[in-house]
């Protein structure tokens, strides 16, 4: 229940937040906030594996310190080239601007939501704690762990985030994986691993 509640607390924030900044400013948002957390989820893996060489220690943080990294990184960057692009703001009838301020601010803060829920799988947390089918579903039932990676699978296998020979989660068993992860995490003293 917690974790709805902190879903939903994301997204009514993010919605609070594309509609103060405006239609066009929320729909460059919503493509921004698509494109990074896409990007973030197909490739931070990679990053996990390469940090892992040399943080072998924090092994159980670094899916999840990989993956807002890379989201937060690739985030910053687009925002900034989309605000220097588009500077002026174009004013839309005001039915269509407080209509589409809406309309923009839930899907870019249903996708937050998303990649949240998923991004929650990748920590170091105990199975008790990440709601797991078929007994139980994130944000009261609607899944939208299970929404995103339908999407990042689709996707990374053959949309604009394709991954090559490499696509994401190819065996499609993420949550599987994880759920073991922390099975294993629950099993160990200290979720710090001792060094070799």
């Amino acid at each position: 229940m917690v974790i709805d509640l902190a879903l939903l607390a994301i997204l009514l924030v993010v919605v609070a937040a594309v509609y103060r900044a405006g239609l066009l400013q929320g729909m460059m948002l919503f493509f921004n906030v698509l494109v990074a957390a896409s990007f973030a989820t197909a490739w931070y893996e990679t990053l996990a594996a390469y940090l892992e060489r040399y943080l072998a220690a924090y092994t159980y943080f670094l899916d999840i310190v990989a993956l807002w990294v890379t989201f937060a990184l690739i985030l910053v960057t687009l925002v900034t080239v989309t605000s220097q692009l588009f500077k002026t703001n174009v004013m839309f009838a005001p039915r269509v601007e407080i209509i589409g301020r809406i309309l923009v601010g839930l899907l870019t803060g249903w996708t937050v939501v998303e990649f949240t829920a998923l991004g929650i799988h990748t920590a170091p947390l105990k199975n008790e704690i990440v709601p797991m089918p078929p007994d139980r579903s994130m944000f009261f039932g609607l899944k939208p762990d299970r929404c995103w990676l339908w999407w990042v699978r689709g996707s990374s296998r053959n949309g604009p985030f394709a991954t090559g020979d490499e696509p994401f989660d190819k065996s499609d068993d993420f949550l599987e994986r994880h759920e073991e992860r922390r099975k294993s995490i629950s099993q160990e003293e200290s979720i710090v691993r001792p060094e070799a």
